[in-house]
């Protein structure tokens, strides 16, 4: 069934890709441990969990004020994070729940869909091929080559000019407390789907509504964001 497009606020539906799309969230901390132990550091899950929703350049600027990381440079050292990241997503990633509802449920609805993520556009391009949903967005685009990543609004913005799209009217969906305040700061209303443990951290109450996964978004929600 093809719905016609509601008389609302919302022209486009820009998602995040980690943790949201992808449960690549332990994935990223499997990368992300196995360089940083190469390079001499005692990395943990817990140093991780500092540094969700960063562009991975950024992860390592950050580390490189607490460690010596030696000669290579961060963009080196982001893209050994990077090609052992693409090994795990190849060989053991897998789509959240609710993926393909949701996607559905905004392409019956003739709605926008875009993708805006701090990961780099191999990772993108991994992903989509890896989920198989590359033909359900009309916008991709990764804060890679922006000034700053999320939580700066940049990456929300230039996903919304993608779909020729006003950003105060786009609904962002973000699993991660950075990506919510860049999706706030461009204006956007944003759908909070924390992981398990965050769920009832108090930071997401900026978010415009909190769900558990992409599955219990209701046509309920919709109607009560697609409001002016």
């Amino acid at each position: 069934m093809i719905f016609h497009k509601p008389e609302g606020m919302i022209e486009a539906v820009i998602f995040d890709m980690d943790g949201l799309l992808i449960n690549s969230e332990p994935l990223w901390r499997k990368a992300e441990i196995s360089v940083f132990r190469k390079l001499g550091i005692d990395f943990t899950d817990a140093m991780c969990l500092k540094t969700v929703g960063y562009r991975i350049d950024e992860v390592v600027a950050y580390w490189r004020k607490f460690y010596d990381l030696g000669e290579d440079n961060n963009a080196i050292i982001s893209n050994h994070i990077i090609d052992e990241l693409i090994v795990l997503i190849n060989d053991h990633g897998v789509e959240m729940n609710g993926v393909h509802y949701i996607l559905n449920f905004f392409r019956e609805r003739n709605i926008k869909i875009a993708i805006a993520t701090s990961s780099a556009y191999r990772i993108i391009d991994a992903v989509m091929e890896k989920l198989n949903i590359r033909n359900y967005f009309e916008g991709i685009h990764s804060a890679e080559h922006e000034v700053y990543g999320k939580p700066h609004p940049a990456v929300y913005l230039h996903a919304a000019g993608k779909v020729n799209a006003e950003p105060s009217h786009c609904l962002a969906f973000e699993d991660s407390f950075n990506g919510i305040l860049s999706a706030k700061a461009a204006r956007m209303k944003c759908v909070a789907v924390p992981e398990p443990h965050n769920y009832f951290d108090n930071r997401f109450i900026i978010a415009d509504c909190r769900i558990h996964s992409l599955n219990d978004f209701t046509e309920e929600h919709w109607h009560t964001l697609n409001q002016h």
